[in-house]
């Protein structure tokens, strides 16, 4: 009786081990494929890594070069501004010599005409 409890005691130990290995399989099983999952999905944040900082590299060059060209484009509208006002400041010169011609033009016609007259008057007496 007691070789009885003994040999029945062995299977029951016999069959809680084998319980026990296949659920220790599974949840090995289970456990590599969440590691693969997550390492998959790590793979997966750094191919976005690379990406993105390859897309950042290329926005920093674009940035620099159109600061350098809107630099550029600023000292063009300096200079042209300047330019601007330099021929303003000759078209308001040249406007006020025109008056002044136009006065001395005018006041020559006048005299012109008033030469005239006194042409016409000493020629009539003359003849």
């Amino acid at each position: 009786m007691t070789i009885a409890i003994v040999l029945i005691a062995i299977v029951v130990l016999a069959a809680l081990s084998v319980v026990g290995l296949r659920r220790l399989q599974r949840r090995r099983a289970v456990q590599a494929e969440r590691r693969a999952r997550l390492a998959s999905e790590a793979r997966g944040h750094r191919q976005e890594l690379e990406a993105n900082t390859l897309r950042a590299s290329e926005a920093a060059r674009s940035a620099e070069a159109l600061a350098g060209s809107a630099e550029r484009h600023r000292e063009l509208a300096e200079q042209l501004s300047r330019e601007a006002d330099r021929h303003e400041r000759i078209a308001a010169e040249d406007t006020e010599q025109a008056a002044g011609d136009r006065a001395r033009s005018d006041r020559a016609r006048a005299a012109a005409v008033r030469h005239d007259e006194r042409a016409q008057e000493v020629e009539e007496r003359l003849g």
